[in-house]
């Protein structure tokens, strides 16, 4: 009788390669995962327009201008208010009132956007970092049914308070 040798090697499996690769995987996934963080102002008084844009979203001072009121960055800056229609009798026109405007500017948001614009210049120059200097983006989040008016309003006086480059907030439509 032949006995049948076997061989008893006490090899383990040896699992190291194996954990770098699944360390590569992972590092590829969590870097090319991006999200992006932005707030949207859920209002009954605030309808955004549908856009197919392809852009995203950057962070900036977000500027509401819904039907009843501005807001800059969740802090309400004024009111509001309605007119009557010239060109449609009846009807009503949004506006911003008159005691709140010198010409085209409006004055309280105009110095709330000075303020933020300061501050921002303030952080960029304490950081020492190109990434965090101003650059004058404001998100603008403006309801479909404002009259155009109320928003060149709107863009003049950030425009006078050193925000320069704006950047329409919309809802992407998946057409």
């Amino acid at each position: 009788m032949v006995k049948a040798r076997r061989s008893h090697s006490n090899e383990d499996l040896n699992i190291t390669s194996m954990m770098d690769m699944f360390t590569i995987i992972l590092v590829f996934l969590l870097k090319s995962y991006s999200t992006e963080d932005i707030s949207v102002a859920a209002s009954s008084d605030l309808e955004l327009p549908v856009s197919t844009t392809q852009k995203k979203p950057e962070l900036a001072v977000n500027l509401v201008v819904a039907k009843s009121r501005i807001v800059v960055d969740g802090v309400e800056v004024l009111s509001l208010t309605t007119k009557p229609d010239e060109d449609n009798p009846g009807q009503a026109l949004i506006a911003v009132p008159e005691d709140e405007k010198k010409g085209q500017m409006i004055t309280k948001l105009y110095d709330r956007l000075l303020e933020k614009a300061e501050q921002a210049k303030a952080l960029g120059e304490a950081s020492g970092s190109s990434e965090h200097e101003f650059k004058g983006q404001i998100l603008l989040q403006c309801d479909k049914t404002l009259p155009f008016a109320v928003i060149r309003e709107v863009m003049y006086t950030a425009g006078q308070a050193q925000f320069g480059e704006f950047r329409f907030v919309v809802y992407k439509s998946e057409g």
